[in-house]
């Protein structure tokens, strides 16, 4: 399907049909597609592109100074987590990675490495990086090899499927941590800035999260946030930065940030609401990062998006927070054709 047009919760076809988007563009789209502040945002930047790590446009630096922690911006998901993984790297001197079953982090190599799924992973082992441990997701994963530079982790894991954790598991991650001398990344960039209905999932534990998808309102953003702060020297290499790509922080996404940031504390609310009404339907998970077993593509030819999941018997819907009732009505009602 080619998409033509999108507003709000719908997309229209390059035929004129109509859609309802229960993926929010992979969960991009908090604030739903074309939202007007993000619009007018970008419309309005006065600087479409600076010079990456050598000169911030005034929008930039704004949005530095408006994240809670010290951060290395990037444009990819995956590029936050390559991030976070180098500076664990860079912290403790030591290359092991403890990741989980089913995780999925991205396709960088470094990332790729971490990432759970074998049909991602396969075609470029000879080339993946490590070593990385692999354990059961939701599990305490005991005492860390002696070679473990970090843990990383999902609060909610979306591309498997809305797997919820325990409740105290990012708490036993954060002891198991502690035991061995090791970082813990929480990668949040799926289930972040409101998605499972808190802003900054695994604040109370991490030494770093990985945010991205929703944070650039629609355009190519993410950070890792170094929430324990004097990890952010360990980049302090020489006067060139060793990892940087031509449009970080590019003004344009950062401006729809700003927006992002300002604009979702005030639909946590919402999401709460929202995410119980897919759990009276039969989805599992949090907030709005819910799956079930479901075809993708007989929910297309109903007139609703939503993305294969897990082994590809479940169906995931990530939707702007924005979604009405009404809306959830209609979307409910064409999957039950």
């Amino acid at each position: 399907m080619i998409w033509a047009r999108a507003e709000g919760c719908r997309v229209w076809d390059a035929d004129g049909r109509e859609y309802l988007d229960l993926s929010g563009g992979f969960g991009v789209a908090a604030l739903g597609h074309r939202n007007p502040r993000v619009m007018s945002a970008i419309s309005s930047a006065p600087v479409a592109h600076a010079l990456g790590d050598l000169a911030d446009a005034a929008v930039t630096a704004e949005l530095r100074q408006s994240l809670p922690w010290p951060s290395k911006l990037g444009v990819t998901g995956a590029d936050a987590v390559e991030i976070a993984l180098r500076t664990a790297l860079l912290a403790t001197g030591k290359s092991g990675i403890v990741a989980f079953d089913d995780a999925y982090h991205g396709t960088g190599l470094l990332a790729l490495a971490a990432t759970g799924f074998e049909r991602f992973r396969e075609p470029f082992t000879a080339w993946l990086p490590g070593p990385v441990h692999r354990r059961p997701y939701g599990a305490d994963p005991g005492p860390l090899p002696a070679d473990t530079c970090c843990v990383i982790a999902e609060p909610v894991q979306g591309r498997a499927g809305a797997r919820v954790p325990p409740g105290d598991w990012l708490e036993t991650l954060r002891r198991r941590c502690d035991e061995a001398g090791a970082l813990l990344i929480v990668d949040a960039i799926y289930a972040g800035l409101g998605r499972i209905g808190e802003l900054w999932p695994g604040e109370h534990v991490a030494d770093v999260i990985c945010v991205g998808k929703a944070l650039g309102g629609g355009l190519p953003l993410s950070a890792a946030l170094f929430v324990r702060g004097d990890l952010a020297s360990v980049w302090d290499l020489g006067p060139e930065d060793v990892l940087t790509h031509t449009h970080v922080g590019n003004p344009l996404a950062c401006a729809a940030a700003l927006v992002v940031l300002d604009e979702v504390p005030r639909l946590l609310e919402r999401v709460g609401v929202a995410g119980r009404r897919f759990e009276e339907e039969g989805w599992r998970g949090a907030g709005l990062l819910r799956a079930r077993v479901g075809d993708s593509q007989a929910a297309e030819r109903n007139g609703v998006i939503v993305i294969p999941a897990g082994d590809g018997s479940l169906i995931s819907a990530t939707p702007p927070f924005t979604i009405t009732d009404e809306e959830l009505d209609e979307a409910f009602s064409r999957l039950a054709r």
